[in-house]
């Protein structure tokens, strides 16, 4: 099964994917710690965004994985690193987009449609 994605100036099909690497400025929403208790990371992982909510949050993976946003709301929402790392841009009901994570680090990221949405990813370097 395919999904396209359509998001407000974007022209891109399917399921995309930037590579993500935290920024070096200390005031940014990424950090460089990768202790991140919680047990194992996965290489894919998805996040639903449902009922003005990112679930799971946080969501863990490991260097060179990947996260997929999925919005199941019926309201467009974005998932846009605090950093300037990444941005899904807007996501409408039923569309999907994925970034993939370079760098071990914590990534704070918010709806910016909806500032109260905020989410995190945890990235894990591998053992």
């Amino acid at each position: 099964m395919a999904f396209g994605l359509s998001a407000c100036g974007g022209g891109g099909d399917g399921d995309t994917s930037t590579v993500t690497e935290p920024a070096t400025d200390a005031s940014s929403g990424a950090s460089g710690d990768a202790s991140v208790p919680g047990g194992e990371a996965a290489r894919a992982e998805k996040v639903e965004i449902a009922d003005f909510a990112y679930d799971p949050d946080p969501v863990r993976v490991q260097v060179d994985g990947k996260v997929i946003w999925l919005n199941q709301d019926s309201a467009p929402h974005t998932a846009t690193a605090e950093d300037g790392s990444f941005d899904t841009g807007t996501l409408e009901e039923g569309k999907l987009k994925a970034e993939t994570f370079k760098q071990a680090g914590t990534y704070a990221y918010v709806c910016e449609i909806h500032p109260d949405m905020h989410g995190t990813v945890e990235v894990l370097a591998k053992d």
